[in-house]
């Protein structure tokens, strides 16, 4: 289900539409839906960390939802770059009922430092995330 077509579409703040897909600014949440048949890359990310920067501002706090209704790819060892460039995430949810989409996901969770959570739901991927964020902000507020 897209997020479009969710009870969620009141929620969203913004949205950040590219060649590559669709991104989903919420209250702490960036959901993407990546088109069918892309290879997602660094070079797209940076377009779209940029958009997330000028969304939130520079220091950000927020989980990203991998909503995939789509079949796309993304380049695994880009998530190298991801950190490298001080980027930051409090969780990361995959969305899908495919296996071969969450075999993908595996392949980045090789190349991730945050948490890789999978969901068949879009709404319990939300609540997660939500938690997530209160984990982290709390810790945050407590430093």
């Amino acid at each position: 289900m897209t997020i479009i077509d969710s009870t969620l579409a009141d929620s969203i703040l913004d949205v950040h539409i590219t060649d590559q897909g669709n991104f989903y600014f919420l209250d702490g949440l960036v959901i993407s839906e990546i088109n069918e048949g892309i290879t997602y890359s660094w070079e797209e990310a940076k377009k779209v960390i940029q958009a997330v920067h000028k969304f939130y501002g520079p220091n950000i706090s927020v989980c990203y939802i991998s909503n995939r209704v789509n079949n796309y790819s993304v380049k695994p060892s880009d998530w190298l770059k991801f950190y490298k460039n001080n980027n930051v995430l409090n969780g990361y949810a995959v969305v899908t009922k495919s296996e071969q989409s969450w075999f993908n996901a595996l392949m980045e969770k090789v190349f991730s430092t945050v948490e890789i959570k999978r969901f068949e739901d879009l709404y319990e991927a939300i609540e997660w995330a939500k938690i997530k964020n209160n984990l982290v902000n709390n810790t945050n507020l407590a430093s």
